[in-house]
């Protein structure tokens, strides 16, 4: 465990932390992008991709920066848009 910084808050080093995912598989990652312009909520992606809410919040936010995924209606919470 690295030594601790005073004054400093380091995120995700709590037990409650343990069941946040960092890692994704090829066609997880697919399925949140397909998903996510659909305009599916994300508590909807996670139960899909059997994950937590802060786990799909972190692939949304990587992916923004990375450029894969854009703004969408309803933001990260999103609004599942309806097909005519």
């Amino acid at each position: 465990m690295a030594p601790k910084v005073e004054n400093r808050y380091i995120l995700f080093t709590g037990e409650v932390h343990e069941s946040v995912k960092f890692d994704f598989t090829i066609q997880q990652i697919g399925t949140f992008i397909a998903m996510w312009n659909q305009g599916y909520p994300i508590n909807e992606i996670a139960q899909k991709l059997n994950a937590s809410k802060v786990s799909v919040a972190l692939i949304a936010m990587d992916l923004e920066m990375a450029g894969r995924i854009g703004p969408r209606p309803g933001g990260l919470l999103g609004k599942r848009k309806v097909v005519s």
